[in-house]
């Protein structure tokens, strides 16, 4: 029995060296497993970290610019208006001198033809009188009538004729150099190019 018994007892021994070092070896392949699982997760956060600041300083650069554009969009704004403004006051400093001002709506007068109707604004009325219109065509050996209705415009005149109306007015005239002029003012009031 002793011979069976050794045989037993190496079994045993044999299986339980087995057992342990099954243990011992799957202790270590877990052990491989977490660190690799946690190594994963470090690289995934700080992936993720960096993507994130990517993002984010993305974010940043865009509001920046789209607030870069606004700011531009409000002082292109602002500056038309200071120009139209300026054009707007232009008109009263036209209008304050009445003698050359007169002259100014005598020399639109000018390009009047035989049988041409005037409209006079509203504004210019006791500036232009019917009887400075009468000398004119007089002188001018020239016929055309006074329109009953004064134009609801700024200054300045219309001229009527039969197949087209030559329109003097003073937004008129004033936009046509507005046109011509507003880079070169912007220029003078901004520094603008």
């Amino acid at each position: 029995m002793k011979g069976k018994q050794a045989i037993i007892d190496k079994i045993i021994s044999d299986a339980r060296q087995i057992a342990k070092s099954t243990h011992e070896e799957g202790v270590q392949k877990a052990q491989e497993i977490i660190d690799a699982a946690e190594n994963d997760a470090r690289i995934y956060r700080a992936k993720n970290r960096e993507e994130s600041e990517k993002e984010r300083e993305d974010i940043i650069r865009r509001r920046i610019t789209a607030a870069n554009l606004e700011v531009k969009k409000i002082l292109l704004k602002a500056k038309q208006e200071i120009i139209s403004k300026a054009f707007s006051q232009s008109v009263e400093e036209i209008r304050k001198d009445k003698k050359a001002y007169k002259n100014m709506l005598l020399g639109m007068l000018e390009h009047a033809s035989n049988g041409d109707t005037l409209i006079i604004s509203k504004n210019d009325k006791d500036i232009l009188t019917p009887q400075d219109v009468k000398d004119f065509c007089q002188k001018r050996k020239i016929d055309i009538s006074i329109d009953t209705n004064y134009g609801d415009f700024l200054g300045g005149l219309i001229l009527c004729g039969k197949g087209w109306d030559k329109n003097f007015t003073l937004e008129v005239e004033l936009n046509s150099l507005r046109d011509e002029l507003e880079p070169q003012i912007a220029q003078m009031l901004f520094g603008d190019n």
